[in-house]
């Protein structure tokens, strides 16, 4: 048996629960302490080695894609979504926007979406030196698509 505890918004817990059960795992909710807020939720997945890892896999990819938005201003500049599809890393610039595709993501989404904020504040905004940086660096793992961003008065 293996034991794996999970921490979740509080939204993510009914998919929780559902995965668990389609894979016969048990789920315990660990009590909240103290007086803070109820902002995320801990789960403990108990069941066999394979299926524990079939759940966490599938908590994963209900996390959907990255989005990272180096725009100035902005409130949000990286976070995961569910419209981003999983494996999917989505940048977006001043002037564009880079959509990072890995070609294996069980293996290689976590590791790139770990190391790319930190390689993105070494270079120069602009989408095109983004995806050069980035096909540099991991042009066997992942697919590039460069996409320009129209100006405010809509001129092409």
């Amino acid at each position: 048996m293996q034991t794996e505890v999970v921490i979740l918004e509080p939204s993510d817990v009914p998919a929780a629960r559902a995965l668990a059960e389609l894979h016969g795992i048990e789920v315990q909710r660990v009590p909240q302490r103290g007086i803070e807020p109820v902002t995320m939720v801990t789960l403990v997945l108990i069941g066999s080695i394979t299926a524990v890892g079939a759940v966490m896999q599938g908590l994963e990819q209900h996390k959907g894609g990255q989005v990272i938005d180096l725009r100035p201003g902005v409130s949000k500049t990286i976070y995961r979504t569910p419209d981003v599809v999983y494996g999917t890393v989505v940048i977006v610039t001043g002037d564009g926007v880079v959509t990072v595709e890995v070609k294996e993501p069980e293996g290689m989404f976590g590791k790139i979406v770990t190391a790319l904020p930190g390689m993105l504040a070494k270079i120069p905004s602009g989408a095109d030196k983004v995806a050069d940086a980035i096909s540099k660096e991991y042009s066997q793992q992942v697919v590039i698509e460069r996409r320009q961003i129209e100006d405010a008065e809509g001129d092409e």
